[in-house]
C-alpha cells in the first residue's frame, strides 16, 4: 500500500511546540514511517461534519537548513494540500496585538541575505514573497468567520503576568519606552483581562535569532507592516513554492525589547496550537477523501496478500534522474558591452584591486549582444558589463517551457551555470576538461568524508581518497587523489526538467589537474563496481543536491526533488552486491593513504 492520504501537514520546530500541537489534536492516533521521516497522524474537524487528516512533524534539530529539509521531506512523503508552520515568534510593540496573540503570515520577508561593507550600514536583499492567493484570501476574510472559529481560547491556561521592571527591558531608551507603553496598554494593572486576538500580515524571517532592536530598524523601514519575527518560515516558503501552499501560525511569546519569560513561551505554544485547530474548522483547502478512520499503511506485502507460491517482495528502484523542483522566477536581460563570456570576465576583472569586494554571480551568459542572468546584475559587479538603462525582467518560465528551441537551449546554459554556482558552495567543482562535477580536495588535506542517507540507513563515504603508487622500476612513490564525481545533463521530459546524473570518478595528482594515469585508473575501478555501488553514488549526489543551504550571503538557485523512483519485483541476492567504497584499493593494487 502507498502512503496515507493527508490533507494538512503541520511542521513544528521546538519540543514544546510539538507537544502543544499533539495536545490540541488528540483524535485518531497513528504513526507513518515515510521514506524520509516518521510522522504522527491525527484527524480534526474540517467543518460541516468533515474531517481532515493531519501529519505532524517535529524537526530533528533547530535551524534553517533542517526546517527546509523537513518541509521538503514532508511534501515528498505525503503531498499534503496545505503545510502549516505552527509555533512561537517574537513580536513588535503594537497597539493591536501583544503577548499570547496569534499572527498569520500573509507574506514572508526573507532577510537571510545581507551585505556588510566597511563604514556602511547593513543592507538586505529581501527575498520571500506572498503566500498562495487562495489561502491569503481566506485569511483576509477570517474576521467575518469568527463564529466558525468559536471560543478557540477557552481551554488555554490563565495568561501570565508581564514584568516590566527595568532589568527586563533592553535596547535603546526610546525603544524601551515604546515597549513599556504598548505592553501597559494590553497588560497594565488597570486593564481588564483580555482574550487572545489574531491578526494577519507580513512576518520577517532570517537565519538567526534576532534580539537586538537595532537589527530590526532596517527591516522595519524596508518592509513596513511586519507583525512577527522568527527563523524558519523563509526557508519553508522556499521549499513549498510552486508545490504546496504554506501558512505560518505563530503565537507571540515575547516582544523584542522585553526579555522572554518561560511562562509566556508555554502560553504562546498552546495559543498557536489551539488557534490552528479552530482555523482548520473553516476548511481552508478541500478535504481530499470522505470521512473515515485513519489508515496507517503497512510498508510491505503481508503474508495474506501473497500468493501461495510466495512471490518476491517489491523493491524500490531509482532512475538516474532528479527532478528540478525550482529555478529562479526572474530572468534578467540587458544589452552587454562585450560579445563573449570570456571578454566579459576580462572586463569584470579589469582594474579590480580587490576582486572579493563585489560578488560576481556565475549564473549568467552572453548571447547575441545581450547578457542573460538568473541574478539581478545591478546588485553585483555585472553592472559593469551591461547598459543598465536597457535592463529588463521576464518570467523565466517563458524560456524554460518555450516551444522555441533557442530559448530552451539558452535556459539550459543558465541552468548549468547555476548548478556550477550552487555546487561550488557545497564543495564541488565543475571540471571542464572532463565535463564532470567533482568533490574538491588537495594532497595536503585529509581524506574527505561525507554522511548521507543510503537506502535503509545513514552511511559515511569517502568522497576524496588519497592513494600512493610505487613504481616497480624506480621505487619512487607517486601520490594521487580519487574524487567522487558525476556528469550532469539537463533533460526536458514529460513537461518537466530533470538533471540526469551519471556517477564517475576523477583522479588528480594535485587535487585539480588530471593524473596522467586517470583513464587507466577509471576503467579499472569501473570493472569492479556493480549496481549497488552505482545506486549508492546516486543517493550520495542526491544528498548533495538537496543538502540544507548554509550560505548566508546568497540564495540557492536550483532546488531538486528526490530521485525518480519505482517499485519492482526482484529475486536478486543482495549479498552479491557491493558497497560504494568497494574496492577501497584501486585495481592497480596501489595503497590507500588514511588521514
Amino acid at each position: 500500500m502507498g502512503p496515507p492520504i493527508v490533507d494538512i501537514g503541520i511542521l513544528t520546530i521546538r519540543d514544546d511546540e510539538f507537544r502543544a500541537v499533539l495536545k490540541a489534536f488528540a483524535d485518531d492516533h497513528g504513526i507513518y514511517k515515510g521514506r524520509h521521516r516518521e510522522y504522527t497522524l491525527r484527524t480534526t474537524d474540517a467543518g460541516q461534519g468533515a474531517r481532515y487528516r493531519l501529519a505532524i512533524l517535529r524537526q530533528i534539530e533547530q535551524g534553517n537548513g533542517e526546517a527546509q529539509e523537513a518541509a521538503r521531506d514532508l511534501i515528498d512523503d505525503l503531498q499534503p494540500s496545505l503545510l502549516l508552520v505552527v509555533g512561537i515568534a517574537g513580536g513588535l510593540p503594537s497597539d493591536d496585538i501583544s503577548l499570547g496573540d496569534i499572527v498569520l503570515s500573509t507574506r514572508v520577508h526573507d532577510f537571510s541575505i545581507e551585505a556588510r561593507k566597511f563604514q556602511d550600514e547593513t543592507t538586505y536583499n529581501v527575498g520571500g514573497g506572498p503566500i498562495a492567493k487562495e489561502i491569503a484570501s481566506g485569511i483576509a476574510n477570517l474576521s467575518a468567520r469568527e463564529s466558525e472559529l468559536g471560543d478557540w481560547w477557552a481551554e488555554l491556561p490563565l495568561q501570565p503576568t508581564v514584568n516590566l521592571a527595568p532589568r527586563n527591558l533592553y535596547g535603546p531608551r526610546n525603544w524601551q519606552r515604546e515597549v513599556r507603553q504598548k505592553l501597559q496598554l494590553h497588560h497594565g494593572k488597570n486593564v481588564a483581562d483580555r482574550t487572545p486576538a489574531f491578526a494577519a500580515g507580513p512576518i520577517a524571517s532570517s537565519d538567526r535569532l534576532v534580539k537586538d532592536p537595532k537589527v530590526l530598524f532596517p527591516w522595519i523601514t524596508s518592509a513596513r507592516g511586519i507583525l512577527a519575527i522568527e527563523m524558519e518560515s523563509a526557508v519553508v516558503h522556499r521549499a513549498t513554492r510552486d508545490r504546496t501552499p504554506m501558512l505560518s501560525i505563530r503565537g507571540l511569546s515575547d516582544i523584542v525589547g522585553l526579555k522572554r519569560q518561560d511562562a509566556w513561551t508555554k502560553y504562546a505554544c498552546a495559543s498557536a496550537a489551539a488557534f490552528t485547530r479552530a482555523y482548520l474548522q473553516t476548511r481552508p483547502v478541500p478535504v481530499r477523501e470522505s470521512e473515515g478512520p485513519m489508515v496507517v499503511p503497512v510498508p510491505h506485502i503481508t503474508p495474506r496478500e501473497e500468493p501461495e507460491d510466495r512471490a518476491a517482495e517489491l523493491e524500490e528502484g531509482f532512475a538516474n534522474l532528479i527532478p528540478l523542483r525550482h529555478f529562479p522566477d526572474t530572468l534578467y536581460i540587458a544589452p552587454a558591452t562585450s560579445k563573449t563570456r570570456k571578454q566579459s570576465w576580462f572586463l569584470l576583472n579589469k582594474g579590480a584591486s580587490d576582486k572579493s569586494a563585489d560578488y560576481i554571480p556565475g549564473a549568467w551568459t552572453v548571447y547575441e549582444g545581450n547578457l542573460y542572468s538568473f541574478v539581478d546584475p545591478e546588485r553585483s559587479r555585472l553592472k559593469k558589463i551591461i547598459d543598465v538603462g536597457g535592463l529588463d525582467q521576464f518570467n523565466t518560465k517563458e524560456w524554460a517551457f518555450s516551444e522555441d528551441e533557442n530559448k530552451r537551449r539558452l535556459f539550459v546554459h543558465l541552468l548549468k551555470a547555476a548548478l556550477r554556482e550552487d555546487l561550488w558552495s557545497q564543495g564541488v567543482r565543475y571540471c571542464g576538461d572532463q565535463d564532470v562535477y567533482a568533490f574538491m580536495g588537495r594532497p595536503d588535506e585529509p581524506p574527505r568524508r561525507l554522511k548521507y542517507a543510503n537506502v535503509k540507513m545513514r552511511s559515511t563515504v569517502t568522497v576524496v581518497s588519497h592513494y600512493e603508487h610505487k613504481s616497480s622500476k624506480s621505487g619512487k612513490p607517486h601520490k594521487y587523489l580519487r574524487h567522487a564525481a558525476f556528469q550532469g545533463r539537463f533533460r526536458f521530459m514529460g513537461g518537466e526538467w530533470h538533471l540526469e546524473i551519471t556517477p564517475t570518478y576523477r583522479f588528480t595528482y594535485n587535487g585539480k589537474d588530471l593524473d596522467r594515469y586517470h583513464e587507466n585508473r577509471l576503467s579499472g575501478i569501473k570493472r569492479f563496481e556493480r549496481n549497488r555501488s552505482v545506486l549508492s553514488q546516486l543517493l550520495l549526489w542526491q544528498a548533495v543536491l538537496r543538502a540544507p543551504w548554509t550560505r548566508a550571503d546568497r540564495l540557492r538557485l536550483l532546488e531538486f526533488a528526490p530521485l525518480v523512483s519505482f517499485r519492482f519485483s526482484s529475486g536478486v541476492d543482495e549479498s552479491s552486491l557491493t558497497a560504494l567504497d568497494a574496492p577501497s584499493i584501486p585495481p592497480s593494487g596501489d595503497k590507500e593513504i588514511e588521514g
